[in-house]
């Protein structure tokens, strides 16, 4: 075989393999589905939990608290903020282990504190953790850790065990800690009276906190809270650049053009600065609404400087920068913290933290190191200087931050109700809990938070639902000013694993404005055949037709109606008996093949002098029960059976389970709840019995 026939074979054996290796290709997208194709992210994107949240904070915590694990230095200002965050973690979560780490350290330095004190006065040296402690040089070395002591010992029912180092702390900030002539806190490095943006954080919260343990102490807090405030308002007249929104990193007194560097990090303790002094100053303190406007205007600056990815930057108003993780953590939770304090709309700055979140996350390694973080980083007048600072998991700079950020996420996610809708992140006020793309949201201050039937677990399986007025549910079902309804309840006593229950009750609402404003509307598109039904009105049902709340109906349960003349519009409005709404609920309901239960209202927290409750026998529960006999459904006497389960109690001990004259508190409504659920198993033959517990 001469050559020319082995490089022709050669050549058609690498054609073919490169055709065999070459990708197909990718399924094309019809044109109307293009809003379905999957987007692609370098970092993970999306709606997250609670469970979520509590791994990375766990995966952190055992790194930091494993003996011999790391080097960190128990008594840095970064160690201040770690055991900051820790208590923030632990208010958060419950989890006492991180209270708990705080607290053995924190003994350990008091139960040293007095003998390394004595060492330094009579040797002049002392172990370089205790140092910082007993002999402060710096706002370094005392305003961080000064803060978490205080904010333990609160925590910690006033133990006065950590208050000799807390006032050694504090007397180096108040009184040794060098300052401008206005008063002002400087460094003299690098340059002669130097202000860093750092300072603003290790004095601040120091400060306002102390001035809380003078108010202990019954000493004046007030020239304290002025120190704080005079502080940020020297600090922001030197570095705040309000056309940016962010701070310059430093200033130099003798300086005339000074350097202008938005350091991702100075600008984090300058937001947490904020944070801490609109949460400590009373909301009427002179110079609390000013700094409310530049936490705001830092935010509307930092979300639009946070990038693709989630990270803020290095150099913030540099892109080309890198991500940097301490930075992104702080600002996640500086927006957090103000969603969670009412200061900022959480439908439009929490999918921001979400977003950092999820970047911080991946900086988390399976060690549980924070990676990504810029190492401790001086007064610099150049971008270079910046731009290459290093980045190392040993920088202890990432770690109470990432606790910090996620402690914050992880109360937001109690309050607010995330999720993935047509593939963005949402925030709602209510619950949603359909998994597809919502095209119509309900307002939740209407009892609307729940699309009908979206809880239902599987096609074939039933969905109780509950429709009724502020006994049922409660303004959100949350125990509104200690309020409880008794379907918050009804699925503790119902097979989960079967069946859900969806409480579409609203408050204020009577038999017929449940129906003309529209709520049975919203709920009987999600009754299929073989769901539940269950209908209690009359609490709300008396009063005037027309005027004020014009809620009520008329008494009887016939066809009887009048057509009045409505104050809210100036138009016509026919109102129907009580029974004609039951009945008309009672008809569509089974028109969708639901079993229909239909009840009398609640027992009031009203008593005759035999010590008997008074009943709706002869009106409501005789409206409801003729009804439902004669549509043929189900009919539970509620008002009956849960009066005499308060009768049992006897009347003083009922009456503390009521938070009114109509309302239950916790377990009020656990006792109205426990007598429907008696009513359903009386009632035999009923199918909803079979799912029970």
């Amino acid at each position: 075989m001469n050559k020319y026939v082995i490089i022709a074979l050669c050549l058609f054996a690498t054609l073919s393999i490169s055709a065999s290796n070459k990708k197909k290709p990718a399924k094309e997208i019809k044109s109307t589905e293009l809003h379905l194709a999957q987007p692609v992210y370098n970092v993970k994107y999306g709606a997250v939990d609670q469970k979520d949240v509590k791994t990375v904070i766990d995966k952190v915590y055992k790194y930091i608290s494993g003996e011999g694990k790391n080097t960190f230095s128990l008594t840095s200002y970064e160690w201040g903020v770690t055991y900051q965050a820790l208590l923030k973690a632990y208010k958060a979560t419950g989890d006492k282990s991180y209270a708990d780490y705080v607290e053995q350290r924190f003994m350990m330095l008091a139960n040293k504190y007095d003998s390394c004190r004595a060492q330094m006065y009579n040797t002049g040296s002392v172990d370089a953790e205790m140092r910082a402690v007993v002999n402060p040089r710096a706002l370094d070395d005392a305003g961080a850790m000064s803060t978490a002591m205080m904010k333990w010992r609160v925590m910690d029912h006033g133990n006065n065990k950590y208050m000799p180092m807390i006032d050694n702390y504090f007397n180096y900030i108040e009184y040794h800690q060098d300052r401008l002539n206005d008063g002002t806190f400087c460094r003299q490095r690098p340059q002669r009276n130097s202000v860093w943006m750092d300072d603003l954080f290790m004095s601040v919260p120091a400060i306002l906190n102390y001035a809380h343990l003078k108010d202990e102490t019954r000493d004046d807090a007030t020239r304290f809270y002025s120190d704080a405030v005079r502080q940020i308002d020297n600090f922001s007249d030197r570095l705040f650049n309000p056309q940016k929104g962010l701070w310059r990193h430093a200033w130099v007194e003798d300086m005339t053009d000074h350097p202008s560097f938005y350091w991702a990090r100075s600008n984090g303790w300058a937001i947490l600065s904020l944070c801490e002094a609109l949460d400590q100053l009373p909301n009427s303190y002179a110079g609390r609404d000013k700094i409310m406007s530049i936490y705001k205007q830092m935010v509307s600056s930092l979300i639009e400087l946070q990038d693709e990815d989630g990270f803020w930057h290095q150099l913030l108003d540099r892109p080309n920068s890198y991500q940097e993780t301490s930075a992104t953590a702080i600002f996640t939770y500086a927006i957090a913290h103000g969603i969670n304090s009412g200061w900022l709309d959480a439908s439009a700055y929490g999918p921001s933290v979400l977003s950092g979140w999820h970047a911080i996350a991946s900086k988390v390694n399976e060690e549980g190191q924070v990676e990504g973080t810029c190492v401790g980083t001086g007064m610099g007048f150049d971008a270079s200087y910046y731009m290459h600072r290093p980045v190392n998991a040993k920088a202890a700079h990432g770690y109470g931050p990432v606790i910090m950020a996620s402690a914050e996420v992880y109360t937001l996610l109690e309050k607010q109700h995330p999720r993935m809708n047509d593939g963005a992140v949402q925030f709602y006020k209510g619950s949603v809990a359909t998994g597809g793309p919502i095209f119509a949201i309900a307002d939740p201050t209407r009892g609307e938070e729940l699309t009908a039937g979206s809880s239902r677990i599987n096609e074939s399986a039933p969905v109780v639902f509950i429709c009724g007025d502020s006994t049922v549910k409660n303004g959100r079902g949350k125990g509104d000013g200690g309020m409880w309804g008794w379907g918050d309840f009804l699925e503790q006593f119902l097979d989960s694993t079967r069946v859900t229950s969806e409480n579409h009750a609203l408050g204020g609402r009577s038999s017929r404005t449940y129906y003309t404003e529209g709520l049975w509307d919203k709920v009987l598109p999600g009754i299929k055949k073989g769901d539940f039904v269950l209908i209690q009105f009359g609490h709300n049902d008396g009063g005037p037709l027309n005027t004020g709340r014009a809620r009520a109906s008329l008494n009887g349960s016939d066809e009887t109606n009048q057509t009045v003349i409505m104050e809210k519009n100036g138009g016509p409005e026919t109102v129907y008996t009580f029974g004609h709404y039951i009945r008309l609920f009672v008809r569509q309901a089974k028109s969708k093949g639901a079993t229909v239960i239909v009840m009398s209202y609640t027992p009031g927290n009203s008593w005759s002098e035999d010590g008997k409750m008074r009943r709706c026998t002869d009106t409501y529960a005789a409206w409801s029960k003729s009804v439902a006999q004669e549509e043929g459904v189900y009919y539970i006497d509620e008002n009956d059976l849960a009066a005499t389960k308060f009768e049992a109690l006897g009347e003083q001990e009922a009456k503390k389970l009521y938070k009114d004259s109509v309302h239950t508190i916790y377990g009020g409504a656990i006792i109205n709840c426990e007598a429907i659920i008696q009513g359903v198993r009386n009632l035999t033959d009923c199918p909803l019995n079979k799912y029970l517990k």
